[in-house]
Formats: structure tokens, sequence, C-alpha cells
């Protein structure tokens, strides 16, 4: 056995053939060194109440070369979501046969589901904010002293 920092080299010698494995130790990289520009989320809640969800299901009868899915789906018309978070729509280019040996591309927009959670997350948090601040109010309000004039 071989080691090295970081790094074991294993040779075992078995009926004349000599196997090798290693083990090698992945980088450990953190978020905060991969990521810049790092901002909180502000008025995520104002944002959120705009956006209008929907059921629907796919016409797969007019885009069967799409293969879209079957059955009733929840989501978002993407053209609603990007007036108010243009940043989680996307194209995306969909390569489909037309004929023999023929390929055409349809593009598709699509609304980035898994960002939209970050922005779920702050608009609780803000909502919170808010529950705690009418909470503080409301008991401020029944430890006042009333005093009624007649």
């Amino acid at each position: 056995m071989i080691q090295f920092k970081n790094f074991t080299i294993t040779a075992i010698a078995f009926f004349g053939m000599i196997l090798f494995s290693s083990n090698a130790v992945a980088q450990q990289i953190s978020d905060n060194e991969i990521k810049k520009n790092i901002t909180a989320i502000d008025n995520a809640l104002n944002r959120l109440v705009k956006l209008e969800p929907k059921s629907f299901t796919y016409d797969n009868s007019k885009y069967n070369y799409l293969s879209l899915e079957t059955g009733k789906q929840y989501g978002f018309i993407t053209e609603d979501i990007a007036q108010t978070f243009p940043e989680l729509v996307d194209e995306k280019s969909v390569q489909y046969m037309f004929g023999k040996n023929v390929y055409r591309t349809a593009k598709v927009k699509m609304v980035d589901g898994v960002s939209l959670i970050p922005v779920l997350v702050a608009s609780i948090k803000e909502q919170q904010l808010q529950i705690q601040q009418l909470k503080q109010e409301i008991e401020a309000l029944k430890n006042s002293k009333v005093v009624v004039v007649n």
C-alpha cells in the first residue's frame, strides 16, 4: 500500500494478476466560495400574490412530438410569470423528427419551479414578521387602559 496526502493506492497480487484501487478525497467547496453577489430576496410576498396558479392539461394531440406530461398538471402560465419573475422563465429547445432523417427544433418556455422555492420561503418569513407585529399590537391594545367618558 502506497499512501500520499489524501490519496491511497492499494495493489493486491492475486493469482499472478495485480489489482489496483484508489481512494481519492473530493475537494470541499462551500456555497460562499462559489456564489457571488448574494443578496436577500426583497418584496417576495407582494410579488408572489400577483401570481395566478393554474391547473391544466397539455394539448398532446396537437403537440405529441414534444413529449409533454399527460393528465392534470399544476403550475403557471409562463407569460404571466415573466411579468413578475422574468428570471424564472427560460426557453428550452426540443428537437423532434419531422420526416425521414429531418429534424426540427421547437422552442418552449419553461418555468424554473425549483428557483421559486426560495421566493416562497422569503414570503413566508415576511408573513411571519407581519403576524408577529400584529400579535404585538393586539397585546398592546389588550394591556392599554381604556377610559370611557359619558
